[in-house]
């Protein structure tokens, strides 16, 4: 197994993009922000030197040609694009990034800069760890509650033994792109487990800081291209 793909994304012939495993190293050139599992935007409306490594948990371009990306290694990797070729976006989400709001953020900044409606946005999410591993405790519940979010959480988890529940990262992302304005029919779904999958996929939850990191990235071509 390579890079894999979005059916969804595929359907626009603007993009490259690809969802990494263990198995591909990192392509050079690409643009990765320091990941700090917060929810800081940032747009690059100018070329940068793949040495420019700010902190952010989201990347937005409206640059030709640059590529753009998220490491992860159970973290949700999620892209998007905008449908006529006009910009890219890779947000890097965790539980707490959830939390935090970094994908409806992130989806606000896009739209914003690129003056568009949510629904013009097609994204999709790639492989995580899913609700089977993701065993979160009384902390992680008090922190959402703390940001306004217990409804989002209860909707998302299934209960495991005292004080623990298993929380599904994956609709999670689904549920707030959907009410930040995203089509339902515009979010596609990897169903990998980072986990789960150990042949295929890193995972900090099963590797620990031994664990190295899935590169994802997204595109878009420049006019030449295009034509």
């Amino acid at each position: 197994m390579q890079f894999l793909t979005s059916p969804l994304l595929e359907t626009l012939p603007h993009l490259y993009h690809g969802f990494g495993t263990r198995s591909n190293e990192s392509l050079s050139g690409i643009i990765f922000p320091q990941q700090v599992h917060g929810n800081r935007v940032v747009v690059l409306d100018a070329p940068v030197a793949d040495t420019w490594h700010e902190p952010a948990d989201a990347l937005i371009t409206m640059v030709p040609g640059l590529p753009i990306g998220v490491k992860t290694a159970d973290c949700l990797p999620i892209l998007m694009a905008e449908r006529y070729g006009r910009g890219v976006a890779a947000v890097h989400a965790g539980w707490k990034g959830m939390a935090l709001r970094i994908l409806p953020k992130a989806i606000e900044h896009f739209r914003k800069h690129l003056g568009i409606e949510a629904g013009d946005i097609t994204l999709a999410v790639g492989p995580g760890i899913g609700q089977c591993c993701l065993e979160v405790d009384a902390p992680v519940r008090d922190f959402f509650a703390g940001q306004g979010l217990l409804d989002l959480w209860e909707s998302c988890i299934r209960a495991g033994r005292p004080d623990h529940w298993w929380l599904d990262l994956k609709i999670m992302a689904q549920k707030q792109a959907i009410d930040a304005g995203v089509r339902i029919d515009r979010v596609d779904i990897l169903p990998y487990c980072t986990k789960c999958e150990e042949e295929y996929f890193y995972s900090y939850r099963r590797e620990g800081l031994a664990a190295g990191r899935q590169a994802n990235y997204i595109v878009f071509k420049d006019a030449e291209a295009k034509s």
